[in-house]
């Protein structure tokens, strides 16, 4: 029957990760795709984990089985009765403050204690296994592999299975994904129930068998083990968000990440695998630098390789924090304790991400934060055999080199030019240097360490230092920063992460200019014209400020209508300070705080001209402004004659198969543009190169462009598979666009 209990604890693991991403999907539409819903979500989770844990080790240790067994089907029952979980969707988040305690009390309400039953279920039942006389019961780690290998199943179920054939929300032709999930909670219960019975009538270990001395965990041990199980649930989170920051806020860049992570518990708590410590320290090493390099923007890497090499970083960090916990992990005794204070760093990790980190932080340093963390926790095998002079030699050493790199650190992103195209400085000092530096103190480890965690600090201070910007700000939705941009044409440029959404000319003369993906000769221009040559625009809506650019093509007369999720870029857009496009826009200009597919669903039918498509967090456009069911609502509301123009720029994905995919879907002619051409004069007053595309009102609409400016209509006839691309509500294929190819 132990066969039972593996079961049991695979497929609870498994529904516990699998509705991680479920919910997380279910809260994105509500709170504009931000990539920051995945950090509170698995905030969430992890405390969820860390009740879970906690209840176990109560339960576990002042009652008896029986008991146990029936207090765990009592609360499973109470569950029951908050199935199948969803987010309201008529409760709205705030606009004006962060919504992160709203989404905690939202989780909380919709999966709090069914997810916790869940969470103490992989505890509950190794303790049980603890008590028996089986031959593997003194050390039932094994069953805490098993879980993790469950969970990642249930992860990887989740993008493959689940999300492919079920509609997310409730449908009348069939179950959606929540209504799957508490079927498989039903069954769990049943399995768990079914464990404890078998527990119960197993007998334990005989009377004449010497008794096990109960070890009491020091506070030192319990301390390490919470480090230990911080550090990497700190880099999961910042990976998570670094990369979906930039190219998309969905759940297969939420699992990959996610799925690797419980990957490294298997290997670490696995009996049958041995990691070399010292291999994957150099390999944590070397992944730190490549990561460094990325970041400070010195390395130009294909997407496939920036995903593999922070991905890697992930998993390395995970490899050496866990196979140190797994290495120090107590006898059965105590294996409740153990589990709490990991769920206690893990949760203490997600407190430090989602919480702590905007609060302390202008930029996503908890991410290179650590990966810095995780290589000064790379033991160092050469100390145990030095005297104790050798040691304090040692110490002196490290301390050394990480003071003479952390001075070279903080004073050269002060004096060198180190954004200055065409200066070769910047890559010599900021990957060069440390790189020689690493390799030269390979031998002691925690030199390496410095060296590595000062390459990490030098690479993000070069591009996020806080003298770089006029205006920094860091909200919920993401990272603002006004820069200068200094040259022939000077500007202030507004940049999100690494996008720029946005600059101004500070000449007066080209003041009001658009500038960037916005520049009159591109394909926003056309658009406008074409549709001015069929009259006035009387009514614009533009969902996504940025620093407001648009409001450059306003005439007297006319209403430019903005759709903003975030206040602080309200705030910074009606800076004159920063940007003057609005007060010096002819048209009169609204600004409207909120979802712009909420905020748009509740404007009148037939009420625009044009409307704009143009929100991204980023360099990732949120996914639910962008699927069938929301552009449907866009078309509503235009007027007849009126056209949808969609901002598809991505340094990332490809996104013009999306929109031939939902215009061939809903039966409406659409087109789009690339544009890459910029004379000389176009690049002194600011132009970029730009993909948009322009869908009409109803079939049969004219569009209001010419082929003649380089624009091709889209549909199957032009190599597009829609059904490949289509994106809805409910499913959304990121991996075809990955490798689909480059809009820029």
């Amino acid at each position: 029957m132990l066969g039972l209990l593996v079961i049991a604890s695979l497929f609870s693991a498994a529904l516990l990760f699998a509705v991680q991403p479920m919910a997380a999907k279910m809260a994105l539409p509500l709170l504009g795709g931000s990539a920051a819903v995945w950090t509170t979500c698995m905030l969430f989770f992890q405390l969820g984990l860390l009740a879970g844990y906690g209840w176990a080790d109560v339960v576990g240790r002042r009652f008896a089985l029986r008991t146990q067994v029936i207090l765990y089907g009592a609360l499973a029952a109470v569950a029951l009765f908050t199935l199948p979980p969803a987010i309201a969707a008529a409760t709205i988040p705030p606009v004006d403050a962060s919504p992160t305690p709203w989404l905690l009390v939202a989780l909380t309400v919709s999966f709090g204690l069914p997810y916790t039953m869940l969470a103490a279920t992989g505890p509950l039942l190794q303790r049980w296994f603890s008590r028996t006389n089986h031959a593997r019961a003194a050390d039932p780690y094994f069953l805490y592999a098993a879980s993790n290998a469950g969970s990642f199943l249930g992860l990887l179920a989740y993008p493959f299975v689940l999300e492919r054939t079920l509609p997310l929300r409730a449908a009348s032709h069939g179950p959606s994904q929540a209504d799957v999930w508490s079927a498989a909670f039903v069954t769990v219960v049943l399995l768990v129930l079914g464990s404890g019975m078998w527990v119960m009538r197993r007998p334990g270990q005989p009377a004449e068998a010497v008794a096990e001395p109960r070890t009491t965990v020091s506070w030192s041990s319990s301390l390490r083990w919470a480090l230990l199980a911080f550090v990497p649930s700190s880099a999961l989170l910042g990976v998570t968000q670094y990369l979906t920051t930039d190219i998309a806020a969905i759940p297969l860049l939420w699992i990959v990440p996610l799925a690797l992570y419980l990957l490294t518990f298997v290997l670490a708590f696995s009996p049958r695998v041995q990691v070399p410590m010292r291999s994957a320290g150099i390999a944590l090493g070397a992944l730190s630098v490549a990561a460094a390099a990325e970041f400070q923007g010195s390395l130009r890497m294909p997407v496939p390789v920036m995903i593999a090499v922070h991905l890697g970083a992930l998993v390395a960090v995970g490899v050496v924090c866990l196979s140190r916990l797994a290495a120090t992990r107590p006898d059965r005794s105590q294996l409740t304790q153990f589990y709490l204070w990991i769920a206690a760093g893990g949760c203490l990790g997600g407190v430090f991400n989602a919480i702590l980190a905007p609060q302390l932080f202008d930029s996503i340093a908890e991410y290179p934060v650590a990966l810095g963390l995780a290589v000064f926790l790379v033991p160092d095998p050469m100390r145990d055999g030095r005297t104790d002079g050798g040691r304090h030699t040692a110490r002196a050493l490290d301390f050394a080199t990480a003071i003479g790199i952390g001075v070279l650190g903080v004073a050269l992103p002060r004096f060198l030019p180190m954004r200055a195209p065409g200066v070769a400085w910047p890559l010599a000092i900021t990957v060069g240097v440390p790189c020689v530096l690493t390799l030269a103190l390979l031998p002691w480890p925690r030199r390496f360490a410095f060296a590595v965690a000062a390459l990490l600090s030098l690479s993000w201070m070069s591009f996020h230092a806080p003298w770089s910007a006029l205006h920094r700000d860091r909200t919920f939705y993401g990272v603002h920063r006004v820069v200068v941009a200094e040259g022939p044409a000077r500007m202030h440029v507004l940049v999100d992460g690494v996008t720029r959404h946005g600059s101004q000319s500070l000449d007066l003369a080209r003041r009001l200019i658009p500038t960037t993906y916005y520049h009159p000769s591109g394909p926003l221009g056309d658009i406008v014209r074409g549709m001015r040559e069929r009259g006035r625009l009387a009514e614009v809506a533009i969902i996504g400020l940025g620093a407001g650019t648009t409001a450059a093509y306003g005439e007297s007369g006319e209403r430019f209508s903005y759709f903003e999720l975030d206040p602080a870029v309200a705030r910074v857009a009606q800076d004159p300070g920063l940007f003057t496009y609005l007060t010096d826009s002819r048209a009169t200009v609204e600004i409207v705080l909120g979802d712009g597919r909420r905020q748009m669903a509740a404007c009148a039918d037939q009420r625009f001209d044009l409307i704009v498509l143009d929100a991204f967090s980023s360099d990732a456009i949120p996914v639910h402004l962008l699927t069938r069911e929301a552009v449907a609502t866009y078309l509503r509301k235009l007027r007849p004659r009126g056209c949808l123009a969609f901002h598809l720029t991505n340094g990332y994905l490809t996104l013009v198969p999306v929109v031939s995919a939902i215009a061939a879907d809903l039966g409406v002619p659409a087109a789009v543009k690339v544009d890459t051409e910029k004379t000389p004069q176009q690049v002194f007053e600011g132009k970029d190169d730009s993909t948009w595309a322009v869908m009409a009102r109803a079939e049969g609409d004219p569009l209001p462009i010419l082929a003649a400016d380089g624009w091709r209509p889209t549909g199957p006839g032009n190599g597009v598979l829609p059904d490949a691309f289509l994106w809805t509500d409910d499913r959304s294929n990121l991996v075809e666009l990955l490798f689909h190819g480059r809009s820029r």
